[in-house]
């Protein structure tokens, strides 16, 4: 009975283990989707969409906008254009997926890369940005995705621009400490003050050693604003109003009100901009030639200062600036990440009240340039006399053999005949 009670006891305690293991597993999950109430981003989780930004391996988040380091180094696998693709839990698991079905990856295949995504954000100028974003790397020599074998040094970061610049090499940028851990959610965060109305986040990975693999995988970005506090207004203090007897007087004579003449409100200008991807190169639009997303075209007024600027999406264009007055104004081109300028990146514009100007800038894609493999020069061999087929050879020798057999034949008959001769 002894012993049937241990075994009893034993069960009982392996049912209450299994019991309890499920929800510790859960507790180690990471969160879901809604973990960031008052997020600002557009597509923050990846899972509305993904777009072609001049080539097929340039898939990008719709919302999100590439960036990339171009170079030096190219012809050797460094600072190589990224390639992006989503990753598809439908189609690849979850394992690079932390929430939905979706997450933003960038990589390079025995090279290395500095690139990311942009996005920018209108936000009241003094507001208090908090960024955060989960991200996910693996870099190894070796295709088995649950290994790190000789990484390449990945590292991940995340920025605020303050001003709202898109350049990733500006001191204005903020950026969070790196991290170079691998094949687990890493969240990353930076905080930084709006000087500007509009702000830019980033996102980057930036190997340092050339695998076979150097992959990061991003979702969940979140981006919180915290409105400046606006300043009480000071109430104006009582004040006593003497009490002022009146005298009599004669009474006025009345004259005729002047008659109130309308003001006239300055008639003001506009400018539409667009940016076209020139498949030509022609420095012209032509009829089929899609718009680009990710250029940036600023308005500079006669002092050179900056009036605003805006950030092609590719679907909004053409986008109008509008109540200028006139005057003399010049656009200013941006190529988007990859497209190099067809025409010229400066126009000068004199506006006229009532003007509305269209101008369209045409640019082209120029695909990274990947590393030419010089021939080797072979030497040509001295002519040798070509060896003849196996069948040929192996006939030879059969014919040379039964030659042979032939002659030792006709020995033995001469020799038998001889000897028989002599019997008799």
């Amino acid at each position: 009975m002894t012993v049937w009670r241990r075994i009893s006891a034993l069960l009982i305690v392996c049912l209450l283990a299994n019991m309890m293991v499920p929800p510790l597993l859960a507790s180690a999950e990471p969160a879901m989707q809604g973990e960031c109430p008052g997020n600002v981003l557009v597509n923050s989780g990846f899972e509305e969409g993904f777009s072609d930004r001049g080539a097929g391996e340039v898939s990008v988040a719709n919302g999100w906008f590439p960036w990339w380091q171009d170079g030096p180094g190219q012809t050797d696998g460094y600072n190589r254009r990224p390639e992006y693709k989503p990753e598809d839990a439908s189609r690849f698991g979850r394992r690079r997926v932390r929430t939905g079905n979706f997450a933003q990856k960038l990589f390079n295949t025995f090279s290395t890369h500095n690139g990311g995504l942009f996005q920018q954000v209108k936000v009241a100028v003094d507001s208090k940005l908090t960024l955060s974003a989960w991200v996910q790397a693996w870099s190894s020599q070796y295709h088995d995705p649950s290994t790190v074998v000789e990484p390449g040094n990945y590292r991940v970061y995340i920025g605020l621009d303050p001003t709202g610049g898109t350049d990733w090499a500006s001191s204005n940028v903020v950026w969070s400490q790196s991290r170079m851990e691998y094949n687990i959610w890493m969240q990353l965060s930076v905080q930084a003050q709006a000087k500007a109305g509009t702000i830019t986040v980033f996102l980057r990975g930036q190997p340092e050693f050339r695998t076979e693999f150097n992959d990061s995988y991003w979702d969940d970005v979140c981006l919180t604003v915290v409105r400046p506090t606006a300043r009480p207004t000071a109430k104006p203090t009582g004040t006593v109003i003497p009490r002022v007897t009146p005298t009599s007087t004669a009474s006025p004579t009345s004259t005729a009100s002047p008659t109130a003449t309308p003001t006239s409100t300055p008639a003001t200008a506009s400018i539409c901009i667009s940016v076209y991807e020139d498949g030509n190169a022609n420095g012209q639009r032509d009829e089929g030639e899609n718009p680009v997303a990710g250029a940036v075209v600023s308005l500079l007024d006669s002092t050179g200062t900056e009036r605003t600027r805006y950030a092609t999406d590719g679907q909004s264009e053409p986008y109008c600036i509008q109540g200028l007055e006139a005057g003399e104004y010049s656009l200013r081109r941006q190529n988007a990440p990859g497209y190099a300028s067809t025409g010229l990146d400066e126009l000068n514009l004199s506006l006229q009240p009532g003007d509305t100007t269209h101008v369209a800038f045409t640019e082209r894609f120029v695909p990274t340039p990947t590393a030419t493999v010089t021939a080797t020069p072979t030497v040509t061999p001295t002519a040798t006399p070509t060896p003849r087929p196996v069948l040929d050879r192996v006939g030879s020798t059969i014919y040379g053999i039964s030659g042979i057999l032939l002659a030792a034949l006709a020995l033995l008959l001469t020799f038998g005949l001889q000897y028989l001769r002599k019997r008799q």
